[in-house]
Order: structure tokens, then C-alpha cells, then sequence
């Protein structure tokens, strides 16, 4: 069994990376808004399904499929938040209205993608042009490769954006502090739907370079959602490069509680170390963004 731990260790890095991703897109829109989207692992699903449906049944070049995918799924992110969230934000509803809100999508989406597009698992074939690479007895394949990637892509870019240009730091100064952004002049209500489009676009991201690697079906944004929400809580909520280690420690603890207890007890494994390292780190491993606001206030 211990021969298996590179592949298990390489398999738990790709699958972290992707959890990653999804959880610094949590943490966007808990930022700019203090909401949990429960509906975060759904854009990865849709990302995937979407691409998969227009090369597959509309015959798309794959690059563009993977394109039409992506703003596609970026797309039902605005929409969410104008249909569903903007009104009730609006109105000044409680906390816990958005959490029944997103529920509510979160339990409709899937029910469209399996209506709209199928209930069989989609994929579409491996990117290419990245050589696989061989880790001791572990081979890392040119779709995780380019995972790997596109992670690292995603997290340097992000934080030229929040730090270098003028629309995110409004979103980090929403982040901060909502009513002196909007003294200051910032549109808050375009902020928030700015999060919830990068939101979406982030986890479409990861599900087109995720779905040729184990493929994709409508009912996949659950488990997406509660292991991005566990990175998200050990990392820091909001902080981007804690979600990236935050998403690490949960897909190399499920791969090796997998392999080495069963996968009847993976997730009691994972949650009872998360529930053992918050002990220890009540914030995480990372200070979250959403601490300023106590500062500022």
C-alpha cells in the first residue's frame, strides 16, 4: 500500500487545487457580501457540463466550447445574484434569508443542468500541449499538469488584480468596510455582482480544466461546494493563497483516508482533522480579509 503514496499524494494535490479555486470564489463573495454562496460548487458542475454540452452535442471546436462554457456559467452567476440576491440585499434581509435563498439554487440548478443537458456523465477530451511529467512512481498527466497550472495562474493573477488595479481595490475596499466604500463613491451593488461573476468565473475555470480528468455530471456541485467551504475555513474565508492550502489539505487528506481507512469513512476523517486544526487555528491557517472590518469600524 505504501507504494501508492506519490500517486496518492499527486492525485490529492490536483484535486486540492480544484477545491482551491472553488474556495477562494467562496470567499470573493463572503467578502464583498458575508454571504456563503452554497451554490459556489454548482459553477464548477455548469463550467464543465457547458463546455462538455456544446463539443459534444453542438460540435464546437473544443477551445471555443470551453469559451461558450465559461461565459455561459459566468452569465447564471450575474443572474443569480440580480434575481436573487440583489432584492433581498436591497431590503435589508437577515442573514439567514440568503442562506434558504442559495440553498433553494443550489437545489434548482442541478434539477436544470440534468433537464437541460443530461443526467450521464459528461467529458470532453484532454487539453494537450503540456508533456506528463513522472514524480518517482508517480506519473502527473498533461490534463494535471495543466490544473496545476491554471492554479497558479488564477492565484497570481487575482492578486494583480486586487492589489494593482483600481476595480479591485473597490472590491477589497467594499470587502473592508461596505459603507464608507459607498461614501467614497463606489457602486456596492456592482461590486457584489462583480463577486458573484468572478465567483462564477473562477469555478467554471476550474471545472473545464477538471472534467477531462474524471468527467462531470449535474449532481457533482454538492461535494464541490462542502470541500471549497472546508478549504475556505482552513485557509482563512477571503484569504486567496490560504484557500490554495486550505484546498491542499482537504485532497490530499481525502485521497489518503481513501485509500488507507475507506471511502465509507473519508469524509468523517476529513472533517474530524478540520475540526482538530480549528481548534488549534480558529481563523485558519491564514489571517481571512474580513477581520479588517473590525478593525475599521
Amino acid at each position: 500500500m505504501m507504494d501508492l503514496l506519490p500517486v496518492l499524494l499527486v492525485n490529492g494535490v490536483v484535486f486540492g487545487a480544484i477545491y482551491g479555486i472553488n474556495a477562494i470564489g467562496l470567499g470573493i463573495v463572503y467578502n464583498t457580501t458575508g454571504i456563503i454562496n452554497f451554490a459556489q460548487g454548482d459553477f464548477v458542475m455548469l463550467g464543465g457540463m457547458t463546455a462538455a454540452y456544446f463539443y459534444g452535442h453542438v460540435g464546437l471546436p473544443l477551445p471555443l466550447a470551453i469559451v461558450f462554457g465559461v461565459i455561459s456559467t459566468v452569465i447564471i452567476g450575474l443572474l443569480i445574484e440580480r434575481i436573487v440576491i440583489r432584492p433581498l440585499w436591497r431590503r435589508g434581509a437577515k442573514d439567514w434569508t440568503y442562506v434558504f435563498m442559495l440553498f433553494a439554487v443550489a437545489t434548482v440548478l442541478p434539477n436544470l443542468a440534468m433537464l437541460g443537458i443530461g443526467r450521464d456523465p459528461l467529458t470532453f477530451p484532454s487539453f494537450g500541449g503540456l508533456p506528463s511529467v513522472q514524480l518517482g512512481t508517480a506519473t502527473l498527466s498533461s490534463q494535471a499538469l495543466w490544473v496545476l497550472v491554471v492554479t497558479v495562474v488564477v492565484v497570481v493573477a487575482l492578486q494583480g488584480f486586487f492589489d494593482r488595479t483600481l476595480l479591485g481595490k473597490a472590491m477589497k475596499a467594499t470587502a473592508i468596510n461596505p459603507r464608507v466604500a459607498a461614501w467614497l463613491g463606489i457602486p456596492v451593488e456592482r461590486m457584489v455582482a462583480m463577486s458573484f461573476g468572478l465567483a462564477a468565473l473562477l469555478s467554471a475555470i476550474g471545472g473545464v480544466v477538471f472534467t477531462p480528468l474524471i468527467s462531470t455530471q449535474f449532481d457533482t456541485g454538492v461535494a464541490m461546494t462542502l470541500n471549497g467551504f472546508a478549504a475556505a475555513i482552513i485557509g482563512g474565508m477571503g484569504n486567496i493563497r490560504g484557500a490554495i492550502v486550505g484546498g491542499l489539505v482537504i485532497g490530499v487528506l481525502q485521497s489518503l483516508s481513501t485509500a488507507f481507512i475507506s471511502s465509507v469513512y473519508g469524509d468523517a476523517v476529513i472533517y474530524g482533522v478540520l475540526f482538530v486544526l480549528l481548534i488549534i487555528w480558529p481563523a485558519g491557517f491564514f489571517r481571512p480579509l474580513i477581520e479588517l472590518q473590525h478593525e475599521e469600524i
